[in-house]
């Protein structure tokens, strides 16, 4: 068999051919359904100064990112945030939510928000940072 490799960006054709490919096998090997579930935060002037980006497969919702703009952060947009997926998941029956985040991120306000830590990376992305694996019963 004749191949080779090629790196390709999160944004390109055959990034969302692969990604389709195994949620195609996914949901052909399980019963559950799947959704992307998202959220944005606009300021006055219409800029996009944070948001939620997730995904519903069957029981559980995975927080791919939250962001908020630094200089937005402390007013509460955050917690916002994840109030928003919460509700979304408790309307769907979903029984978790999960995410990870770096130490030098926002564990402690997720664990403030009733987050707790399952798994832990060590040293990850560089010495002395750890990557934190977190979930939440709904």
């Amino acid at each position: 068999m004749n191949y080779h490799l090629e790196r390709v960006d999160s944004g390109s054709d055959e990034y969302g051919f692969v990604r389709n490919q195994l949620l195609a096998y996914n949901l052909k090997n399980v019963d559950a359904s799947f959704e992307f579930i998202n959220f944005v935060v606009k300021n006055g002037s219409q800029e996009t100064i944070g948001g939620l980006f997730s995904r519903r497969f069957g029981e559980g919702i995975f927080i791919e990112m939250l962001w908020v703009d630094e200089g937005s952060r402390k007013l509460g947009l955050g917690s916002r945030l994840l109030q928003e997926i919460e509700q979304a998941g408790r309307r769907q029956d979903v029984k978790f939510i999960y995410l990870d985040t770096f130490s030098f991120q926002a564990p402690d306000f997720y664990s403030k928000h009733g987050f707790e830590v399952f798994g832990t990376l060590e040293d990850f992305p560089v010495q002395g940072c750890k990557k934190y694996f977190l979930k939440k019963t709904l």
